[in-house]
């Protein structure tokens, strides 16, 4: 028998990920959520200011800019916008910043480790908060939304406020709670975003428009939110998370993934065409892009894995990371760090 598309999906995934076995089918399926991260409440009020356009340009002259950059860089924030403006003058000022987003840009596996390099030297809040945006789009770019949000939270704890790329960490937060997924702590935060950024990128406000659409009606179905759960799951796994709330999340997506078989097969048996109902979106949720135009650094998407440029790297390169990683970083970066390169070696194996 041909199972409908999501369900042989939703099967796929449990075969690639080990969640399998005999269970009964359950009573009303509700998901756990186990492992999920804490999530600040999206507070009343908006948290950020303004851009203070001198202080910015002062702090960009204090690390070296020219006179003639922060003129340039005035010039250009009218017209790509003040993050994307932002961030091209900190990439003049700084080599090191330079060359660590460029390895970013090119999914080079050294990246994370270049931009915690900057992070960790650098003195100047300016370079913290910009280090720190580009880490977060590494680790979601990787499919680690959990370890993009720690560093999004440390930007929004330690270096608000003080560079024009706040409205795209606004829009990157609630990105990356939609990845992991935690639907209903993802849709307040895009709409917190289009309140608290009226004057962001038009492409950036219609793209959370539609992620919202999105989310929501994937919030709606059933379907969906087992495949988002098995992924967060599945997640664990590659993480060698394996105590008992993944084991109970395990046997949860089992028992609803075969009580939703059945009622398939139910359906398709009162039925001479395909099941009708909660099947894939046309316009699924899962797509980490940012959008292009004014006030958007980049363009976050999805490259050929880091996993996969992390395979061909000769050993002796791949230990010269790891190396790095354990000699030059602080307790709090190496253990984000040496995870993430574990995990890379574990999905390249895969």
């Amino acid at each position: 028998m041909q199972w409908p598309p999501a369900v042989a999906v939703l099967v796929t995934a449990v075969m690639a990920s080990g969640l399998r076995g005999q269970v009964q089918i359950p009573g009303d399926g509700v998901l756990p959520e186990a492992h999920l991260p804490k999530v600040t409440p999206v507070p009343a009020q908006s948290p950020f200011k303004p851009l203070d356009l001198t202080a910015f340009q002062l702090a960009v002259r204090a690390l070296g800019g020219t006179a003639l950059q922060v003129k340039t860089f005035a010039e250009e924030a009218v017209e790509v916008g003040p993050a994307r403006a932002g961030d091209g003058l900190l990439r003049m000022v700084l080599p090191s910043f330079d060359v660590a987003v460029t390895a970013a840009e090119g999914g080079d596996p050294n990246a994370a480790l270049l931009l915690a390099k900057v992070l960790v030297d650098a003195e100047s809040k300016v370079v913290q908060a910009h280090a720190r945006y580009h880490l977060a789009r590494v680790f979601l770019d990787s499919d680690d939304p959990e370890r993009a949000l720690k560093v999004l939270d440390d930007y929004l704890a330690q270096t608000l406020n003080v560079s024009p790329l706040d409205s795209e960490v606004a829009y990157l937060y609630a990105q990356s709670l939609a990845e992991i997924p935690m639907i209903d702590a993802a849709i307040p935060r895009f709409r917190a975003f289009l309140a608290w950024f009226p004057d962001a990128s038009e492409r950036l406000r219609s793209t959370a428009h539609q992620r919202i659409l999105e989310l929501e009606r994937q919030r709606e179905s059933r379907l969906h939110m087992l495949a988002d759960g098995m992924k967060k799951t599945t997640r664990d796994l590659q993480k060698r998370k394996t105590d008992k709330p993944v084991q109970r999340d395990q046997e949860t997506y089992i028992e609803e993934l075969d009580y939703l078989i059945e009622m398939f097969k139910e359906m398709e048996n009162q039925s001479s065409g395909a099941p009708s109902g909660n099947g894939p979106s046309s316009n699924p949720a899962s797509n980490s892009s940012l959008a292009k135009g004014d006030g958007s650094v980049g363009e976050l998407k999805k490259r050929p894995s880091l996993a996969d440029r992390w395979g061909p790297m000769r050993d002796s390169e791949r230990k010269k990371i790891m190396a790095d990683v354990q000699s030059t970083m602080p307790p709090q970066y190496r253990k984000m760090l040496e995870d993430y390169y574990k995990k890379l070696g574990k999905a390249d194996r895969k």
